[in-house]
């Protein structure tokens, strides 16, 4: 249980005592009470007051042979929020899976989970990265928080920002020219996924993540965008951020960082998609 400051604009038992909270893995980092949570579980607020914030939503698995990377979990970050009193049920979205190499039940990955603080704040699941099997809807990578890269034969990036929040949480993936036999990288928290390039041929790397020093006091880098997956050229690294790297032939994309809401990497031609990673969410006030 911890304490700072005053009551804010009425909110918490009392009226006017300290804020004081507890829940998650509590730390103290400089002059703040930091409490993490890379699971679900309650924040109990005995008295309410200003916070910072980040919530990070579960990644996109990326999609199965020659797939685009998954988009990153959707990355929202903010100060002095005046969080109210109450049990606040923290929610930390799951990471999509990767699509399996025979297909079942689709060459496309799956979009990750999202995660929120009660109803009051949320970001939105990573898009899954396409596959390349299918015409149409298959090849295109799905929109999300940041949108999967699209996959070999053309197929587009998803979009990036679903829940339309300003700033934005996370950007679109990259997309393919038509014939490439390389992918494209997932969207990150702070740039779009690299397009895929029919020269070479290489795969697009994943949009770099977004820099944030709440959990530790020191900036950590979360929410990478997954790297493209290659036939059998270059496959794409993954973005800043614990994007999983793409890979090539008949090897498995790895997977996005566990906690990180970091895409899956693409497959080769003949691979399975790399997972998403897990989100997380973070809450910090001041300690006195």
């Amino acid at each position: 249980m911890t304490s700072f400051g005053y009551n804010v604009l009425g909110f918490g038992a009392g009226g006017t005592g300290p804020v004081s909270a507890s829940g998650g893995t509590e730390t103290t980092v400089g002059d703040y009470t930091v409490h993490s949570f890379t699971s679900s579980a309650t924040l109990t607020v005995t008295v309410g007051g200003k916070v910072d914030y980040m919530v990070i939503a579960g990644a996109g698995g990326a999609g199965s042979q020659r797939s685009g990377g998954g988009g990153a979990g959707g990355f929202r970050t903010a100060t002095d929020y005046l969080l109210p009193s109450g049990s606040h049920a923290i929610t930390v979205g799951a990471g999509g899976a990767g699509a399996a190499f025979d297909g079942n039940p689709g060459y496309t990955g799956a979009n990750g989970a999202d995660s929120s603080i009660a109803s009051l704040i949320a970001s939105s699941g990573g898009g899954a990265g396409g596959g390349a099997l299918n015409d149409g809807p298959w090849c295109d990578g799905l929109a999300g928080g940041s949108g999967g890269g699209g996959a070999a034969n053309s197929g587009n990036g998803g979009a990036g920002n679903a829940g339309g929040y300003s700033p934005v949480e996370g950007y679109a993936g990259g997309s393919l020219a038509s014939g490439n036999q390389s992918s494209a990288g997932g969207g990150g928290s702070s740039e779009v996924g690299v397009d895929g390039q029919a020269s070479g041929p290489t795969a697009g790397a994943g949009g770099d993540g977004t820099a944030n020093d709440y959990r530790t006091g020191s900036d950590v880098t979360y929410a990478g965008g997954g790297g493209g997956g290659s036939h059998n050229g270059t496959a794409g690294a993954g973005g800043a951020g614990g994007g999983g790297a793409g890979t090539n032939n008949s090897t498995t994309g790895a997977a996005g960082a566990t906690n990180y809401g970091s895409g899956g990497g693409g497959a080769g031609t003949s691979g399975a998609g790399g997972a998403g990673g897990s989100g997380i969410v973070v809450i910090r006030y001041l300690t006195g």
